[in-house]
């Protein structure tokens, strides 16, 4: 080196070829500004782990500053090329991996070489192509290498490599077409699903171009596998069940959740039914004539019962004691919910917590309520039990069915000698209860004749136009309703899309509620809604081309509250849509009773009705006359009677009484 330049006791010079290297304690490196990489890479970690594990393996260039003068001269070292390195190995030391007094093999450069040895080093450098780094790492575990061993060494996790691990093992065909730009990564990786070279390759070739998306081949791929996210058979199996009775798990590991499909539909199916079955073991000797386990029941198998009368015994003390907790907390949580309904701003994790304590409490109620309703010796002998899995995974129990033949034996029994009574039985799974209260029928099971369908959809138009109106109130739970709509639409499986820029449809039931149900346009609910979207009606700017620029300067509380009304305004809950789960969710949240909004009147429920089910509905209201003589009535007279009788009593068919959580 030259006299001029400044030796230091810690530097060793060693001339090699024609390069200059310096061995330079780190602290003495910097970054330097003649690095042309101004990017500052993410992988110093990755780096650090290969350094540390092989090394040092390429030197760093450069050039020498001197700062200060005279004895407060100090000389430093710039970085021009290799500035991740140097980041890497100050990481290094600061976890102890180094010595503070750590020299680096360095490459000294004067100042006017330093810009072009940085965009030689940098520009000259091909990145390896991944199916080379897939390869390589599948080379390490053959050799005898461990998954951690490697993953320790190269910076990455043990999942990283178990997915460059997969990517090696596909089919050879892939690995060439991927390398020749004729796959992509995403595809490839889909592709993993199967560990079979020959089921990659069809699936890929006899796919048509267009048809061969990631997703598509997923789906391709798992065409006959239950996905385990969100299965209800699958929770209340278990994975771990399934997989210690030797069912296979096809896993995704390039899904941030690491997806499951069960590829033995057959043994989950078994295997849910021995559960069902042990759980039914303990009610077989309750008494019912029978006990049913069914791993599926959809609402097509529980119109095949009837659903027998049973009365409801008063709670103990302990029972009023957790009711009436249950019923404060409920109150609060919807002081809550109303409070953030009216607030200027308001948090979804909030939202969410209500929500989650909402069902929570409705779930602990329903099971309270469910062990105080009772059926007589006699009802039992009639009358049985099934046994199934919800939607949530959750086993449920549903007690006092009547199938088809015992409801014949029924009838034939009253028929030829039984008492006159009021119906105890529905044609159709429901829920009917006995008002201790109200008068004692004959008979403890009698026959109730079916709602005809037309009625169904006339009572459930008027709970569509009773819903929006209490739903327009509640901002978070219609913004959760809006937002299921738009998830469907994003996740869900569709077969056909519609055609809007944001791929959603907004469609007005009105149409169908008024055909179903001619007396809606004077009832409450409907005059409430009407005079609430009125009022926005009014302040929309005449031409629809302005709209969006409007909505887009709305102030955020307006925009909710028109949100709100909108999504409230497009709810159909009519019973001809496969909507039950979700519709009775939605009325749970906002406290929907339809008493509020309906009662039985003779133009809208009792002429549309058979009379067994008006005497049943004045039994059920406590307003069966003391002096009889109801069954000697004619139906027009007794339609006329009836509607007085049942005025105030908050008499509600099965099809609107307010559920205490949502149906399943």
């Amino acid at each position: 080196m030259k006299g001029a330049r400044i030796h230091f006791t810690s530097m060793e010079i060693i001339m090699e070829h024609t390069k200059e290297l310096l061995s330079i304690e780190l602290s003495k490196l910097v970054p330097s500004p003649y690095n042309v990489r101004r990017h500052a890479s993410s992988q110093v970690e990755e780096l650090a782990a290969l350094i540390d594990a092989q090394g040092l393996l390429h030197n760093l260039v450069v050039t020498e500053q001197v700062v200060g003068a005279g004895k407060s001269r100090k000389a430093r070292f710039a970085v021009a090329a290799g500035e991740r390195r140097r980041r890497a190995l100050i990481l290094l030391q600061q976890r102890g991996r180094l010595p503070k007094s750590h020299q680096v093999l360095c490459e000294l450069v004067p100042p006017e070489r330093a810009l072009e040895v940085s965009v030689a080093e940098n520009s000259a450098r091909e990145a390896m192509h991944p199916a080379d780094e897939f390869e390589a790492f599948k080379t390490l575990i053959d050799e005898g290498k461990g998954i951690e061993d490697v993953a320790l060494r190269f910076g990455v996790s043990p999942l990283v490599v178990q997915r460059r691990l997969k990517l090696a093992a596909l089919s050879p065909k892939l690995l060439t077409l991927y390398r020749d730009d004729g796959i992509n990564l995403d595809q490839l990786m889909s592709l993993t699903l199967s560990d079979d070279p020959e089921v990659q390759e069809r699936t890929w070739f006899e796919a048509q171009p267009w048809n061969r998306t990631p997703v598509a081949l997923r789906r391709m791929l798992t065409a006959s596998d239950i996905e385990a996210a969100g299965n209800a058979l699958v929770r209340f199996v278990g994975i771990e069940a399934y997989e210690a009775a030797g069912g296979v798990v096809r896993r995704d590991l390039f899904d941030d959740e690491q997806s499951g499909y069960l590829t033995d539909t057959d043994l989950l199916r078994r295997l849910a039914q021995q559960k069902l079955d042990e759980l039914a073991d303990a009610t077989r000797t309750e008494g019912w004539a029978w006990v049913e386990a069914r791993v599926e029941l959809d609402a097509a198998g529980l119109r095949q019962f009837a659903v027998c009368q049973h009365a409801t015994r008063k709670p103990d003390q302990q029972e009023r004691f957790d009711l009436a907790e249950l019923d404060a907390r409920d109150t609060e949580l919807g002081r809550q919910s109303h409070a953030m309904s009216v607030a200027d701003e308001w948090s979804a994790d909030d939202a969410e917590r209500i929500n989650l304590e909402a069902q929570d409490i409705a779930t602990r109620r329903k099971a309270i309520r469910d062990v105080l309703r009772t059926w007589s010796s006699e009802a039992m002998a009639h009358v049985g039990v099934i046994f199934t899995v919800v939607r949530e995974g959750d086993p449920e129990i549903i007690r006092g069915l009547v199938r088809e033949a015992d409801r014949k034996a029924i009838r034939a029994s009253e028929r030829h000698g039984g008492e006159g009574a009021a119906p105890a039985l529905g044609t159709s799974h429901g829920e009917a209860t006995t008002d201790p209260a109200g008068p004692t029928p004959a008979s403890a099971i009698a026959p109730e004749p079916a709602l005809s369908e037309a009625m169904v959809r006339r009572l459930t138009a008027h709970r569509t136009a009773a819903m929006p109106t209490m739903l327009a109130q509640n901002t978070p739970v219609a913004l959760a309703t809006l937002a299921h709509a738009l998830v469907q639409g994003v996740f869900g499986e569709r077969l056909t899309w519609p055609r809007s820029s944001l791929q959603i449809t907004a469609q007005s039931p009105r149409p169908s509620l008024l055909g179903a149900a001619d007396d809606l346009k004077g009832s409450r609910a409907w005059e409430a809604l009407e005079a609430r979207t009125a009022a926005w009606r009014e302040r929309l700017p005449e031409q629809s081309s302005g709209w969006l620029v409007w909505l887009i300067a709305l102030p955020q509380v307006e925009l909710l509250d028109l949100l709100t009304v909108c999504t409230a305004s497009m709810l159909n809950v009519m019973a001809s849509r496969d909507v039950a789960h979700e519709a009775n969710a939605v009325a749970h949240a906002i406290g929907l009773d339809m008493a509020d909004w309906w009662e039985p009147t003779a133009g809208g429920y009792l002429s549309h009705v058979p009379k067994a089910q008006i005497v049943q509905a004045l039994n059920e209201a406590g307003a069966y006359p003391s002096e009889g003589g109801v069954g000697d009535m004619k139906k027009e007279q007794l339609v006329v009677k009836a509607a007085l009788w049942l005025a105030g009593k908050r008499w509600l068919p099965s099809v609107l009484r307010p559920r205490q959580s949502p149906e399943h």
